[in-house]
């Protein structure tokens, strides 16, 4: 008896193997690793910062960012399981004179990490699309007047880089929310690689738990720090960089 080709996907198969909840508004595949052996283990001060802002995060008021919201659903103020109220802890706790952010998008991180950015700080924001491209951006001009700019650079150009290569150094945060397509991710980390960052910069990686994130997270041979439980359903990761 021959057994019928199966013409399923592979993550058509996967899905029957291997089941998800069905009631997630959103649900990926990922994958667990022991700790022991792993590259990168925290520190003491990266695991007392990260503690600490876990816990202060449970006081951030958001609302004044997520009232812009008219159209989809309010992540803003989800906590724990979405990420925006620990950007806001972070800031709050390291008062960063430089921020840049990789990832732009509809402007959700960048006014939730704004209000709470020391007098004089500055938010560097990068994007492919103009800000003004994304029809459901909660972004106002006014936003930009002071504390936020946005590039249409594309950062994993070495070209690019070098555009803004003396910023870059000085920065205190840089905040890698950009495509997670298993590609993009390593030309950031190889052009960061290049730079002579002045200060102890801390990177804060989103989705650190996605199928196209594992390796990457798992292989940065830096002191680093999961924070998921505390921050991003899909993964979010600090490190310190030097």
């Amino acid at each position: 008896m021959l057994f019928k080709k199966d013409k399923g996907t592979a993550e058509e198969k996967l899905q029957k193997a291997v089941p998800l909840p069905t009631n997630a508004v959103d649900k990926r595949f990922s994958g667990l690793f022991a700790a022991l052996g792993q590259p990168g283990q925290p520190t003491a001060e990266l695991f007392s910062f990260g503690v600490a802002c876990a816990a202060d995060a449970m006081s951030i008021d958001l609302s004044a960012v997520s009232s812009r919201i008219k159209k989809g659903d309010n992540y803003i103020d989800i906590y724990p399981g979405e990420h925006y109220k620990l950007l806001a802890a972070i800031i709050k706790k390291k008062q960063p004179a430089n921020v840049a952010e990789l990832g732009t998008h509809l402007g959700y991180s960048a006014l939730c990490m704004k209000p709470f950015m020391p007098a004089g700080g500055n938010i560097y924001t990068f994007d492919v699309i103009p800000w003004k491209n994304f029809e459901d951006t909660i972004l106002r001009e006014e936003d930009f007047h002071s504390g936020l700019t946005q590039f249409t650079d594309d950062l994993t150009k070495w070209d690019d880089v070098q555009k803004h290569k003396g910023m870059l150094e000085q920065a205190d945060i840089i905040f890698m929310d950009a495509l997670k397509d298993g590609r993009q991710e390593y030309l950031f980390l190889e052009n960061f690689s290049k730079l002579n960052f002045k200060k102890g910069c801390l990177f804060i990686f989103d989705d650190i738990r996605l199928w196209n994130m594992l390796a990457i997270w798992y292989n940065l041979d830096k002191p680093k720090l999961d924070m998921t439980s505390f921050g991003h359903w899909s993964g979010t990761g600090l490190v310190q960089w030097s």
